[in-house]
């Protein structure tokens, strides 16, 4: 049975919603706090990668540190090999931090993030491989490098990435950085679409109605493109970066 001290807010219905309310906040904010040096001293105690993350991501969310939290991303990231970390500061760097008061305490570097993003890729964030390959297809702040997009898209796939699969098969049916084959891409949207990729089995159903790397097939095109429409309104696997498609549905010759 809970009692005083025990953390837990109770409603007295003579006192106002306002009172309430800071009441809840009150306990919650001392909650976060105590929470917080707790991650602090787990993390520079045992140094372990998921503690020292989670450190980081409280001091951003729950006290508005946010240069303090992308050092200690940074610091995770070199030090632990915590790839989540790499990924987080890089989407800091990503799109920079820009305050209501006009302060930037972290700077847009879009070659900065890039090498973070590698850096996530090869450790433990395989969801990285996206975002690093997206960079370099596009070569808008880094050198336009399609064969070491595709490298990195292969090392997001093999880590049982789905996102990464689907970018490494529009790579094929593209041609960027491959030499275009779509019977290559096939496998890699089959293993997409049975984890649940809409995307997936949305290319897949417009290869099968156009005969492309597969033998035509009207009732597959259905099949697949009945599985994209059940796994669009679903939670993605991955909640990814990349656009590419084939298209909104198939188109006649």
């Amino acid at each position: 049975m809970s009692g005083p001290g025990d953390g837990v807010v109770r409603v007295d219905e003579k006192k106002s919603k306002e009172e309430i309310t800071a009441e809840f906040n009150k306990v919650q904010n001392e909650y976060y706090n105590s929470l917080i040096v707790e991650m602090k001293d787990d993390c520079e105690t045992y140094r372990k990668a998921t503690e020292c993350h989670e450190y980081a991501k409280l001091m951003i969310e729950r006290l508005g540190k946010f240069r303090e939290g992308f050092e200690q991303y940074k610091k995770n990231c070199y030090e632990y090999e915590a790839g989540a970390s790499c990924h987080s500061a890089g989407h800091m760097l990503l799109q920079g931090i820009e305050l209501a008061d006009g302060s930037s305490p972290v700077e847009k570097d879009v070659p900065a993030a890039a090498e973070l993003f590698a850096r996530a890729c090869n450790t433990t964030n395989p969801r990285s491989c996206v975002a690093i390959a997206r960079l370099l297809q596009f070569g808008k702040f880094v050198e336009k490098d399609y064969k070491k997009a595709f490298e990195y898209l292969t090392t997001g796939c093999n880590k049982q990435n789905t996102e990464s699969c689907f970018s490494k098969a529009n790579c094929y049916l593209q041609g960027m950085g491959v030499e275009q084959d779509y019977s290559k891409a096939i496998p890699l949207l089959e293993r997409g679409c049975e984890l649940g990729h809409h995307r997936s089995c949305h290319n897949l159903g417009v290869l099968y109605y156009h005969g492309k790397g597969v033998e035509k097939d009207l009732d597959k095109f259905k099949l697949y493109n009945e599985k994209a429409q059940i796994f669009r309104f679903q939670k993605d696997p991955f909640q990814g970066t990349t656009k590419q498609h084939l298209g909104s549905g198939p188109v006649a010759h």
